[in-house]
């Protein structure tokens, strides 16, 4: 596997982001790739997948055994993920298909991390304005980081928007290097 790059997350994502659309599947899509990227959290899962000494049917075998409720479109795209061994990139491709899917229904997922246990009047404050600097639909998900100090550190998708304490810190720790150099 070295030095070969693995498919794209992103291109079968789209892939079957289209199909469900096309099928008017999304839902069920979305349960199935949960479920193989859950899976594909395993080790044991990716290194059963993708074993070069297992024939195809003993795979097949192998997966009506592991994960009964697969349906054929998903087995498939495990399998082909099986055959590029690129079956370690399905949490990105299910990641990716929620992405897709959000961005259809006009929704954005937000990850919310805070120094403290946020009240429900914060979530309820937050959920607001950021809807508002969107415009779409926001749902947030929030978690408790310590070492935050205080304040917000905002994700959605890949950006980043870092409002905590520790981050204000540094920043002026390195003006106060700068000025002082």
């Amino acid at each position: 596997m070295a030095g070969r790059a693995l498919p794209s997350a992103k291109r079968y994502a789209q892939a079957v982001f289209e199909i469900a659309q096309a099928s008017d599947s999304t839902k069920e899509w979305d349960e199935q790739l949960a479920m193989l990227s859950q899976a594909a959290g395993a080790s044991e899962f990716v290194l059963l997948m993708q074993a070069p000494e297992i024939t195809p049917e003993e795979r097949s075998k192998a997966l009506d055994k592991v994960l009964p409720s697969i349906n054929d479109a998903t087995r498939n795209l495990l399998m082909l993920a099986a055959k590029s061994n690129a079956v370690e990139v399905l949490p990105q491709v299910y990641e990716r298909f929620q992405e897709l899917n959000d961005a259809a229904q006009g929704l954005v997922r937000v990850q919310v991390t805070s120094a403290i246990e946020l009240t429900d009047d914060d979530k309820k404050r937050i959920t607001e304005q950021l809807a508002a600097s969107f415009g779409k639909e926001v749902t947030i998900t929030t978690s408790v980081n310590t070492e935050l100090l205080g304040g917000l550190v905002i994700r959605v998708g890949d950006r980043v928007i870092d409002g905590s304490a520790r981050q204000r810190l540094n920043s002026l720790r390195g003006s106060l290097a700068r000025g002082i150099v």
